[in-house]
């Protein structure tokens, strides 16, 4: 009867601690967040050759047999606590939940541990840790992003490269040099546009998949170049055709300068000249100078052509400028006869002769009166700065003109004009 007795004591002591364990183990706990933490799905084994229990984070418990472990890491990685050489130790594996950056492996042997964390797009990492008997271990697993070269080959030489992965905005910037680029990113998804630095060129998008280094050639479609003759009618309603400052007006067909500004067509057809010819009737009427904007890209980059009257601070001479966003430097100027000078400051209209080749300008004028013809030199810029662009009026300072006849053509279609 004793040893009866004896048999049913042991029997209710194991299931009392089947109890408890099961109480422990197979119920949701408080996370630290301090929201209960349901069990996770069993997330892919990381670890080989040893045998691994998944388990649910949790608060940390410690007892005089076992110690826990905090690790730190990124929102859904892949964790694995294995023994090294600890008898009749187990390892854990879990998963950080998403928005949370702490995970707890409580009931942990004391001895040595590999841990080991896995992400997608992330490098592996790990590092060994000592658990001890009833205290509480922390880690921190650093993970690094896989990082790919991305090679961008283009036919322009200068520019940029914008990028951005998916869902971000498009505001990382890398420049063109040598017409390529190179980047380094993580692996991802990629938007990718350039923006060419060469006027004449259009700008491009692609989308990028980046598994690996790569290299991808993205050639931009060059803009039609002009060809055809521009011949400006100067009326309210042509007018609009035109980026042109407001005090600049239409009177009897002809066009009022009046202060600093550009004047360039809107029309693409028109926007492209390389080599042309620039015929132009013009009245200069406050001695100041006739101003003309050459392979404009817009109202901030382009050569600026100047042909001073005697009220300037600089009277009588062919100037030439390199403007880039808005700045202006001057290239070279060329004095010119005084009986070119005679012509421009009679208060009459003269003609004005520009034929760019080139980086080479010709300028001529012609006599309205007289039907002389006067060359005022040829000016060049050694840098080459601008290749294509429109071709338009401008004006500095205070300069007030009438604009009559304004006609750009190319190539044999000059004949005559």
């Amino acid at each position: 009867m004793m040893r009866i007795a004896f048999i049913l004591i042991v029997a209710a002591v194991l299931l009392i601690s089947i109890g408890s364990w099961s109480s422990v183990n197979g119920q949701p706990r408080r996370g630290d967040s301090g929201t209960i933490a349901a069990p996770h799905p069993k997330p892919t084994p990381i670890g080989t050759g040893t045998k691994v229990r998944a388990v649910a984070p949790q608060i940390r418990i410690v007892t005089p047999q076992t110690g826990s472990l905090s690790v730190a890491a990124l929102s859904n990685a892949n964790l694995l606590v294995e023994p090294l050489n600890i008898r009749g130790a187990e390892g854990q594996e879990g998963t950080v939940p998403p928005s949370e950056r702490i995970f707890v492996f409580n009931k942990l042997k004391p001895g040595r541990y590999r841990v080991a964390g896995e992400l997608d797009k992330y490098h592996p990492v790990e590092k060994v840790i000592e658990i001890r008997a009833n205290k509480s271990e922390a880690v921190t697993l650093d993970f690094q992003p896989i990082i790919y070269s991305l090679t961008i080959t283009t036919n322009v030489n200068a520019g940029e490269v914008k990028y951005r992965s998916k869902g971000e905005s498009l505001t990382s910037v890398a420049p063109i040099l040598n017409n390529k680029v190179q980047l380094r990113l993580p692996v991802g998804e990629y938007d990718i546009h350039i923006e060419p630095g060469e006027y004449g060129y259009e700008p491009d998008s692609e989308h990028v998949v980046l598994e690996k280094d790569k290299t991808i050639d993205l050639p931009l479609n060059r803009s039609v170049e002009s060809k055809e003759t521009l011949s400006a009618i100067w009326t309210k309603a042509a007018l609009q055709e035109w980026e042109m400052p407001a005090t600049w007006q239409d009177s009897k067909r002809t066009l009022l300068v009046k202060g600093a500004g550009v004047a360039l067509p809107r029309e693409q057809g028109f926007r492209y000249y390389r080599d042309f010819q620039l015929a132009s009737n013009v009245q200069m009427t406050n001695g100041m100078a006739v101003s003309f904007a050459l392979r404009a890209r817009d109202n901030q980059n382009y050569y600026l052509l100047q042909l001073t009257g005697a009220k300037a601070d600089e009277p009588h001479v062919v100037r030439l400028y390199l403007v880039k966003n808005g700045v202006a430097r001057r290239i070279r100027s060329v004095p010119f006869s005084s009986a070119a000078a005679k012509s421009m400051d009679s208060g009459q209209a003269f003609s004005v002769s520009v034929k760019m080749t080139g980086y080479q300008i010709a300028v001529e004028i012609n006599d309205s009166e007289t039907g002389q013809l006067h060359s005022l030199g040829v000016l060049t810029d050694p840098d080459q700065n601008f290749a294509v662009g429109a071709v338009g009026i401008a004006a500095r300072g205070e300069e007030e003109n009438v604009i009559e006849r304004f006609v750009v053509c190319t190539g044999a279609k000059c004949t005559g004009q």
